[in-house]
């Protein structure tokens, strides 16, 4: 039997809304009708033929758009979608740790995907006091920023400390058992959210700087420090992340440029440190990633069972 695979960051309720996908269609039948220039590569389709047990599924409201009560009907809105796929059967929502070991007791026979809600960047929230009712409903990580800062944190494009408000968010965070993202923060505020926080760590969708350096993704400090604490990278394969001289339009890199930032993390953080985090229809599609992979069951290439899902899987039980 193939392993399962888990994929630590999809945006799935955000591209269905934004552009208005039909996320149930099969793949063929979504990329045959699509209007965007930007090839979709996932449905809840293609995540079934291709073995993915478990999926990281964002709530996100782009914070440059808008203002907080905007982010926070989007946010709800997006969990309200999240509500009915999984009220059709189309997706299982894990929002305790007797969940997730329930969806993989099943998951061999009817394929549905399981989907474990991350908050992508604070700036929704008013107060860290906010983050109670989304956890009731069964949010389970958290990432203080997206790209722009906050009144929690310093993000990769607008670089800052974590403030009071924050180091309060995080309290709140551990209290009721929501583990730290670290993607999309400044490195100044990660170290800082490293020291005040003492619950489950991860980077769900970021990369090695020292082979493409940018704030966006991880130094090699904060990869151990990452490692030190038990948590896991979830690696992106999206050519702007592989390479810093690609550009769109250019053609698709080699599979070897993603494999490179795997060794490299690996070398870091150990082999049991690593996944994957696609970031898959978050901003980009088929035409930006690595010739070879056309949609998520391609990705089977890429690791062992470690890699493609069971390091995930042993995070998560540690504390889910």
């Amino acid at each position: 039997m193939e392993p399962v695979m888990v994929d630590a960051h999809l945006d799935l309720a955000y591209n269905a809304r934004s552009l208005g996908r039909d996320l149930t269609l099969p793949l063929e039948a979504l990329r045959a009708k699509d209007p965007h220039p930007d090839t979709p590569l996932v449905t809840l389709e293609s995540h079934k033929e291709a073995g993915v047990a478990v999926a990281f599924a964002t709530l996100f409201a782009d914070p440059r758009e808008g203002g907080r009560e905007d982010w926070l009907e989007e946010v709800y809105a997006q969990l309200a979608l999240y509500e009915a796929w999984e009220a059709r059967g189309l997706v299982r929502l894990l929002r305790e740790g007797k969940d997730l070991a329930l969806h993989l007791a099943r998951y061999p026979e009817d394929g549905v995907l399981g989907l474990i809600l991350l908050l992508e960047g604070a700036h929704a929230l008013e107060s860290p006091e906010d983050l109670l009712s989304l956890r009731e409903r069964g949010l389970r990580l958290l990432s203080l920023t997206w790209a722009t800062g906050n009144p929690y944190a310093g993000g990769n494009a607008e670089e800052g400390p974590l403030t009071e408000k924050g180091k309060a968010l995080l309290r709140e965070m551990e209290r009721l058992g929501v583990a730290l993202d670290l993607s999309h923060l400044a490195e100044e505020a990660a170290w800082e959210a490293l020291g005040a926080y003492g619950g489950p760590v991860c980077a769900t969708h970021a990369n090695c700087r020292a082979l493409s350096p940018s704030p966006r993704h991880l130094s090699d400090a904060l990869l151990r420090a990452l490692g030190e604490r038990g948590g896991v990278l979830g690696l992106v394969p999206y050519n702007a992340f592989l390479d810093p001289g690609w550009r769109r339009g250019m053609a698709r890199l080699p599979l070897e440029a993603f494999l490179r930032h795997k060794a490299h993390a690996e070398s870091l953080l150990g082999p049991k440190g690593v996944g994957l985090g696609t970031d898959w229809d978050g901003g980009f599609g088929l035409e930006a990633t690595p010739l070879g992979l056309e949609r998520h069951r391609d990705l089977r290439a890429l690791g062992d069972a470690g890699f493609l899902g069971g390091n995930w899987l042993s995070w998560l039980t540690s504390w889910l």
